[in-house]
This record gives structure tokens, sequence and C-alpha cells, in this order.
């Protein structure tokens, strides 16, 4: 069996593109669903004010994160007893599967309440894919790359934020290209139906995948075959604390703040440009994370980074909600995004690292999910609804700083732990933008 280092860089470099596409499959729905919140809310909850539709708009959207964990129950324990590569393809056909019937749902004007109870049970299905995809994908190429060379994570993660901005290029091009009322008609199921062709793509390069070394190495590892789920709960809770500003703001600084921008009386068109703009720049900052976490050490640059956003995002936030002109506001949002950014290029790696191989699919799976079911799904809810209780457009800076303020303690817990896996040289070249998109 070749190790990591006989492992030629062109299939390395296939792999993780083939691992992270389903992560943009998987972002792009989220985020197409997040940036029509507005229009979805008037399809399917009509009789509505429009408050009320943002928020039910915003619910459904929450509902595929309560279907994650159930996703991860199911799905975890197949990547570790069948192999990351099944978990990976099923979770690619549930997805876009979903996501193309979204496209081809009736309006409630045609079917009734239907309409809705149908859009429900498909985010579900959707969520129960997301269960697995994401942090499978993880795994998959950190096993069929491990140290000495980069951990690929920080790839996958730059293909979540990819698909978050596919997403946004899409909607921006219909807003631009229809009126009101099209998007309105149809123009809205465009982006769902789009799924389908980049899901058969995903779907070909996944079936050409291999098994990892690594996987393949455990499955004949005595100490391996007796690790057992219900021993790492200590490395649970700490997957927990690190993950909730990893899932928390990324959802909230791409997929909410759009809907925020809105309600500063910006068009959704200028709204969806600044937030393109911003995951523009949040791919880099992916990057760069994952640099400085191989120079300076994961625990410290996950505290240093939750520190910053518990500093600044409240600042933020309160020159956000006077509306200001549109290149302070563009500037802000940026800074709003660039902390959740640049912390996913280290978190990942850092649960990989954690966990032993044999246990990877679900102890991952199942401890992420549950937090994204938690915070991921309910954070553009609630931050609307903390400012709909309470009428000040800052109130959702809170919800994110008390995220920064887990994970920080999270990491400090972190750094008084030995790691799993000896850290990759900081001079191994880190990977591109190019290579995870």
């Amino acid at each position: 069996m070749a190790t990591a280092t006989e492992i030629p860089s062109r299939t390395l470099r296939r792999t993780t593109i083939a691992a992270a596409i389903g992560n943009t499959v998987e972002t792009y729905d989220y985020a197409v669903y997040g940036f029509l919140a507005t229009v979805l809310g008037k399809v399917f909850f009509p009789a509505s004010s429009a408050g009320t539709a943002l928020l039910s708009s915003f619910a459904v959207f929450g509902s595929a994160f309560l279907a994650r964990p159930a996703g991860a129950l199911v799905f975890g324990p197949l990547a570790d007893r069948l192999g990351r590569r099944a978990a990976l393809v099923a979770s690619l056909l549930l997805m876009a599967g979903a996501s193309t019937l979204i496209g081809f749902l009736p309006p409630t004007d045609s079917i009734g309440i239907a309409a809705p109870i149908v859009l429900v049970l498909l985010r579900f299905t959707q969520g129960l894919a997301g269960g697995v995809e994401y942090t499978t994908a993880i795994i998959y190429v950190a096993e069929f790359a491990p140290p000495p060379p980069p951990p690929p994570p920080p790839r996958v993660q730059v293909g979540s934020l990819a698909g978050f901005l596919i997403g946004a290029v899409v909607v921006l091009s219909l807003n631009a290209a229809l009126t009101p009322q099209q998007m309105l008609v149809w123009g809205w199921r465009i982006p769902f139906l789009l799924a389908l062709p980049i899901g058969a793509i995903g779907l070909y390069l996944r079936s050409r995948l291999g098994e990892t070394p690594e996987f393949l190495a455990a499955r004949n590892d005595a100490s391996e075959r007796d690790t057992k789920v219900a021993d790492q709960w200590s490395r649970v809770l700490l997957l927990v604390g690190v993950s909730i500003l990893h899932i928390l703001g990324i959802y909230m600084v791409y997929t909410y703040v759009q809907s925020y921008l809105i309600q500063l009386r910006l068009s959704p068109f200028i709204a969806t440009v600044v937030i393109g703009f911003a995951l523009l720049v949040g791919l880099f900052l992916v990057v760069a994370g994952g640099r400085a976490s191989d120079r300076k050490g994961r625990p410290k640059v996950l505290l240093a980074t939750s520190i910053a956003v518990l500093v600044l995002t409240y600042p933020l936030f309160a020159v956000l909600s006077t509306a200001p002109p549109l290149w302070l506001m563009i500037c802000c949002v940026v800074l709003l995004s660039a902390g959740p950014a640049f912390y996913s290029g280290i978190a990942p790696i850092t649960f990989v690292q954690l966990v032993p191989v044999r246990v990877r699919g679900s102890v991952i799976g199942v401890s992420y999910n549950v937090v994204a079911a938690l915070v991921g799904g309910s954070s553009v809810f609630v931050s609307q609804a903390l400012v709909d209780v309470t009428g000040d457009t800052r109130a959702p800076a809170f919800l994110l700083m008390a995220a920064a303020a887990v994970s920080a303690v999270a990491a400090l817990v972190l750094a008084r732990r030995p790691a799993r896996h000896p850290e990759p040289s900081p001079s191994i070249a880190p990977m591109s933008a190019e290579a995870g998109s």
C-alpha cells in the first residue's frame, strides 16, 4: 500500500477537488436559500406580513440543520465501517436530489399548505446529507494526505466558501437580469435547478475515488479496532467548543448579513454584491488561516482569532446599523467576515487531529452537526428575532460575540492538550485557493 509520501501530487489534487465539490454543492444550496429568503418568504408564506414571512423562511432554512445530527448518526458509522467514499457518494446524491426537487416545487398559491410542508421535508433531506458531507470530506482529504504534507482540509473549506460565492453570483445575476415579479414567479427556481449539473459532476468524480490509506491501515491496527466512541467524551466537548465560532460565524456573516443589509434599505442586488466581495476576500483568508496555524500552532491562532472576533464584532455592527456610505458598509462586512473565514482555515484539521482514525466519522460527524443544529441553522433566525424583539439593529452582534467567547475557552483548553498527530512542517508550501475550488 502506498504511503502518503508515495501518492502523486496529481492524485492528491484530484482527490481534494472530488471531496471539496460536494461541500461546494452543500454550501451553494444553503447559500441560495439564504440569499433568496425574502423571495421564498413571499412564495411559500404569502398570507403573512413581510416580517413574519421572512422569519418563517429563516425557520425553514434552520430545519435542515435540525436533521444534521440524524444524518451524522446514520452516515457517520457508515463512514467508519464501510469507508469514507461510500458516505461521500450517498451524501451528494441526497443533497443534489433534494435541491433539484425544491426547484420544481409548486408555490403555496397553487397547492396550498402542502407547499411549505414539502419544502420543510426537502430541507430536512438536505440536512441529512449535510450531516455527513462536510465532516467526511475533511476527514477524507486529511487521511489521504496525512502529515508530513500540509493538511488539506482548508482546501475543502475553500470549496465551501466557493459554494457561497457561486450562490451569490447566481442570485446576483438573476436579480440583475429579471424583474422582481419574474424572480417571484419563476426566477427563484433556477439556482436550485443548477444544483443538478453541479452534483452530477461531483458524483462522477467521487465515483472514481479510492479509499484513504489511513483508513485502510486502521482496519488492520488492533489498537485502532479497540477504539470506542463512548471513550471520546473529552474530545467531543473540545470539538463542540472549537466548532461553535466556525459554524455560527460562517452562516451568520455570509447568509444573515445579506438580509440584514436589505433591511438597511440596500437593494437585493447591491446587498448580494457586498456579500460576494466579502466571500472573495474570505477565500484567501481561509488559506491564510491554514498557513498561520502551521507556523504558530493551531490553538494559539484559534485563540487569537476568537478574541479578535469578540472585540471587533460589536463596533462593526454599530457602524453598519447606521446605514453608512456604501464603501464603509463594504469595509465593515469584509472585516466582520474576516475572523470567521480565517478561523475556518484552522478548525477542520483541528477536528481531524483530535480524534482517532477508527471513530472519526462518528465522533466528528455527530459533534460537529449537533452544534450545526443548535447554532448554525438558528443563527439567521435568532439574529433576525433579536432585531425584531429589541428594536436594536446592533443586537445580532451579541450572538457572534458569545460564539467567539465559547471558542476562545475551547482554544485555551486545547493549548494544554498534546496534539495527536505531529504538526506539518512550515517549510512545506501551503495549499492554493485554486486547488480547493
